[in-house]
């Protein structure tokens, strides 16, 4: 498993530099979205346009029995909340069974403790805690809808339920973003939430999520990269896709309103979508710099130069402004992991569409 993903990785790579449009390699699945149905209208996520719904888990076993997934992690999310779903444990379970190493991001409102038992026996790998509360006040005014007692306290609990079960699993990561007013106060949540036994802490920087968001609500600073005045081609196009609940597949992590749609699993095999004349066109047009609806205004693209030279000059030059520090560094510190328990091995869902 782990060659073919370096041999998937290494082929979408060439046809990245080379600038093909017919890409070679098998997409990774970056994320199945359980539903877009969310009970929170946070500040920092786009509007809901799509028609609601809940994927079926027949629509699940047909996904799961026609597509190659990678040993990466695959997340049970996008835009809703997934503990929203009535076969949550179901859905869960059919992925664990097909062998696939499964993460979800949840808002925490609804992790009572039937839902928390849930998400621990079926075996669920990593559990991001999409919490934000610094304050009460804070979390409150940009986590629209969210009590903030009830949601520390479930998480508080949930730690407690996983503790009492003997479980070594889910991984849970809490994430905390950094919002203009909730930046200074961010020291005083790690330092809180260490004294628990979640598994991890992370700071993630905030996403304008492709323009479609105030940006004002952050620093330029705190941004994914900040302002860019260079554009090129955007390496999602040759490398991942989501899969939203109703089947139908976008090639974007920002795509929350399903406005590229390259094809629906329903209708073709993923192999089929992924090469389709859409989809070379979409590629064509990236080159191009005729870039599609929402990724004009897009600014956390991934991309280098053309070319090998291009390519691997820009990945150097790129490592070794981190390494010194430079403050010129095009790449900020997407995810800032502030702690992790003793002993545990890295395993994030830090992507940069956790329902954060």
């Amino acid at each position: 498993m782990r060659v073919l993903k370096k041999l998937e990785r290494i082929k979408e790579t060439e046809d990245y530099w080379r600038r093909n449009t017919i890409a070679t390699n098998y997409p990774t699945v970056t994320a199945i979205e359980l539903t877009n149905k969310c009970n929170f209208r946070c500040t920092f996520c786009p509007a809901f346009t799509r028609k609601p719904g809940f994927m079926d888990a027949d629509l699940l076993r047909h996904i799961l029995k026609t597509t190659r997934f990678s040993d990466s992690l695959v997340q049970l999310h996008f835009h809703g909340e997934s503990l929203l779903h009535p076969q949550l444990g179901e859905m869960i379970s059919l992925c664990k069974d097909a062998g696939l190493n499964v993460g979800l991001s949840t808002n925490a409102s609804l992790l009572d403790e039937k839902r928390s038992r849930i998400l621990i026996q079926s075996k669920l790998d990593t559990l991001v805690l999409a919490f934000d509360g610094v304050s009460k006040d804070i979390f409150e005014k940009y986590r629209k809808n969210g009590k903030y007692e009830r949601v520390k306290e479930n998480i508080l609990n949930f730690l407690d339920i996983k503790e009492s079960m003997g479980a070594v699993t889910p991984f849970t990561d809490l994430h905390v973003i950094k919002i203009g007013e909730a930046t200074p106060l961010i020291d005083r949540f790690v330092e809180f939430w260490k004294d628990t036994s979640v598994d991890q802490i992370t700071v993630k920087s905030f996403s304008t999520r492709a323009g479609q968001v105030d940006e004002t609500q952050a620093q330029e600073k705190d941004w994914y990269f900040g302002r860019r005045s260079e554009r090129h081609p955007c390496r999602w196009f040759w490398s991942s896709v989501i899969i939203l609940w109703d089947g139908r597949i976008v090639p974007c992590c920002h795509d929350m309103q399903g406005k590229i749609i390259i094809g629906n699993i329903r209708d073709n095999t993923l192999e089929e979508i992924w090469n389709s004349a859409k989809m070379q066109a979409l590629r064509k047009a990236e080159i191009e710099g005729r870039h599609a609806s929402i990724c004009a205004n897009c600014n956390e693209w991934y991309g280098t130069p053309p070319g090998l030279f291009g390519f691997v000059s820009s990945a150097i030059i790129e490592r070794v402004k981190r390494m010194v520090g430079s403050e010129h560094s095009n790449r900020s510190q997407i995810f800032d992991v502030r702690y992790r328990r003793n002993g545990l091995p890295t395993n994030t869902a830090n992507v940069p569409f956790s329902a954060d």
